[in-house]
């Protein structure tokens, strides 16, 4: 026979009650946080899941942020580099100005000083800062101002090294750009060969820039034009200097002016009258900085030609290739404000991009750890009247004793 104490019943009575009344609680505090998890122990599975999606949701948050900052940071070099194009285009202006026959000696030295202004303005911008003690052109070097303007020389102080952010997954954008490859990394002349005057030159013949007329039959050589006077005829020759052994002719001819001369894949128009021994040098377009092709339009336009056909031929040459050389540069330069414009939509697209995924990881979130609050509820009420069921049964069983039969 079983024998049932009366204080088993106690405590079982006991242990139901409070077993009722955590369950009770647990809802409670569910519906007071509107979470479904409290803690880990309540769905391991869930609550680890959910772990790695709020993870999701703080990387998504730094992408946002490192995309304001190169917002921000590519806006600002956008400015910059539209201030640049802006300047090139007022030196343009002030050359063609300046190749006016008119003006004297005086008015193209003002020009010159004009000049020197405009590239003090175009140094500074291309040392525009970040507005947080940074520089935006000099690479990783961006601690110091990348150029450094002494005269009319300007020296690159910064470094190649791109910077990138990371704006979304496994995507990094450019935002600090080097200045050697914006404003030093540029073709001078008609960006394929330059042409400038031997400073012995003792005529008034000049050269312009020239131009590519057949592109697969460039050579990349130097030529030197060379020009003969004999008994009032005068007379040229091209010869292109090859990588070993002697010159080899490759146009002549007899001159009168204008002449367009071509070969080996180019063009050169050649005006006024050479004289004998006078000569041109035709060479391969290597890099040379914006503000080299500047400095040298200045010098050119300080030069005094009045009453010297020669030095005026000079100056024209040196002006035509200066001229060639800032038009390359502005088409340089608008192809990396493309760049900077293509960044910028760029992040525009990872913006949305990244606010979509962002919002699904926090809806997913949410039908992790968020509570139901209608099945909530009727939880609550189907704990309550447990509770209060097991509160009755205990007051009952708490009653039993035989003193109640005696």
């Amino acid at each position: 026979m079983l024998r049932v104490s009366t204080m088993h019943q106690f405590r079982t009575g006991e242990e139901s009650l409070v077993a009722r009344q955590r369950e009770l609680l647990a809802v409670q505090q569910q519906i007071a946080s509107g979470k479904r998890l409290a803690s880990p122990a309540d769905d391991p599975l869930a609550a680890a899941d959910g772990a790695g999606i709020r993870s999701a949701v703080a990387q998504f948050d730094q992408f946002r942020r490192n995309q304001d900052h190169a917002h921000y940071l590519l806006n600002l070099g956008e400015s910059a580099l539209a201030g640049v194009i802006d300047g090139i285009h007022d030196v343009r202006e002030k050359l063609v100005a300046a190749g006016n026959g008119a003006l004297g000696d005086g008015e193209r030295r003002m020009i010159a000083g004009e000049l020197e202004g405009v590239l003090a303005r175009l140094v500074g911008l291309a040392n525009a800062d970040d507005g947080a003690g940074g520089f935006l052109f000099g690479g990783a070097r961006s601690s110091a101002a990348p150029f450094a303007h002494s005269g009319n020389q300007v020296t690159y102080l910064g470094d190649e090294i791109a910077q990138r952010v990371e704006v979304a997954q496994d995507r990094l954008l450019q935002v600090r750009f080097s200045g050697d490859a914006l404003f030093n990394k540029m073709r001078p002349g008609n960006g394929s060969f330059t042409t400038a005057a031997a400073a012995t030159n003792a005529g008034s013949g000049w050269i312009d820039a020239g131009a590519v007329t057949d592109p697969p039959a460039l050579t990349g050589r130097p030529y030197t034009l060379s020009f003969s006077v004999a008994a009032g005829v005068t007379t040229f020759t091209v010869s292109r200097h090859e990588a070993s052994g002697p010159p080899t002719t490759v146009a002549s001819g007899t001159y009168s002016a204008p002449l367009a001369l071509r070969f080996d894949g180019l063009q050169v128009n050649l005006n006024g009258a050479p004289a004998d021994g006078d000569s041109f040098a035709i060479e391969p377009a290597g890099f040379r900085p914006l503000f080299e092709s500047l400095a040298q339009a200045i010098s050119a336009l300080r030069q005094p030609v009045a009453g010297d056909a020669a030095a005026g031929a000079r100056q024209r040459t040196a002006l035509a290739g200066a001229q060639a050389s800032l038009a390359g540069a502005l088409d340089h330069l608008l192809l990396k404000r493309a760049d900077l414009g293509t960044g910028l939509q760029e992040l525009d697209a990872y913006g949305e991009l990244n606010q979509d995924r962002k919002l699904e990881a926090q809806t997913r979130l949410s039908r992790v750890e968020d509570l139901d609050i209608a099945a909530a509820a009727a939880e609550l009420s189907r704990r309550q009247l447990s509770f209060e069921a097991a509160l009755k049964s205990y007051s009952m069983v708490s009653r039993l004793s035989l003193f109640d039969f005696l």
